[in-house]
């Protein structure tokens, strides 16, 4: 009688399970090899040891029904695969690529620049019933939570006598953002202004400093005429690739009709 091999189980202190069938198998794999192992000089016990060990070490794990969950359940046992990746499904660095190609179509290339501190006026489209309205709020970004497609900007404002915060995703299509220019640019030293909430009156306000006004048009404003123009020129590739088709198509279909054969007059009539 071969005797039953102790399998350690995945949870921590739970009961090992005893399975003579995966011991009988674990044996006739150390039969198997012993014999080679012994040629090199190793000893029928020790070359037992070692191939029950390997093959302990590539079976599957086996736990009893009180396992956990997503095993698979054969007869009065769970078979839990042992994934070393996790979810991932493969390569962790091409899970990222796969992502980032989902995330790139779904997000804006035409944003203002945010920054901490400044005053923003988000336009946020709300519909009901049958129809959409723009529902305007301004106020201080306080803090930005860069997150890809899932950035947020939190925005904060006092209206009569209480503080009011929303957060908003830049890149919902349902939000519109605007930056409100002043007589002066806030002077901000840290990424969060969450002290903002235990101040009232004008010490909520942020100090500005005076900056001379530039002539000509801003960087955001530059940005935007080039991005533009790109897009105007992609869109005139497209038409032109487009004509570019249809008209060879047109010359294909006349060649077709001016090498068929043409039909006598007797049978046309």
């Amino acid at each position: 009688t071969v005797p039953a091999l102790h399998v350690r189980g995945v949870v921590g202190t739970r009961p090992l399970a005893k399975t003579s069938k995966m011991s009988l198998r674990i044996s006739m794999n150390a039969m198997s090899i012993a014999a080679p192992v012994k040629a090199a000089g190793v000893t029928s016990k020790k070359a037992y040891a070692l191939s029950a060990r390997s093959a302990v070490a590539a079976a599957p794990r086996v736990v009893s029904l009180a396992g956990q969950r997503g095993c698979v359940s054969r007869g009065a046992l769970r078979v839990a695969a042992v994934n070393p990746r996790g979810n991932s499904g493969g390569s962790r660095k091409g899970l990222a690529k796969y992502v980032e190609r989902v995330d790139t179509p779904q997000m804006k290339d035409d944003l203002i620049p945010f920054r901490v501190g400044m005053t923003a006026k988000v336009g946020v489209t709300v519909v009901e019933g049958g129809k959409s309205r723009v529902q305007p709020y301004e106020g201080i970004v306080i803090a930005i939570h860069r997150a890809g497609v899932a950035t947020t900007i939190t925005v904060r404002k006092t209206f009569q006598g209480y503080g009011v915060e929303r957060i908003f995703p830049i890149h919902s299509p349902l939000c519109a953002f605007e930056e409100v220019r002043g007589a002066g640019k806030p002077v901000v030293r840290r990424a969060k202004l969450y002290y903002l909430r235990d101040l009232v009156g004008k010490k909520a306000k942020l100090k500005t400093r005076f900056v001379a006004k530039k002539v000509g048009a801003t960087r955001h404003e530059i940005k935007m005429e080039a991005l533009a123009a790109t897009k105007a020129a992609a869109a005139a590739e497209v038409e032109m690739a487009a004509a570019a088709a249809v008209k060879a198509e047109e010359d294909a279909a006349a060649e077709a009709e001016a090498a068929a054969p043409e039909a006598p007059a007797g049978e046309e009539a």
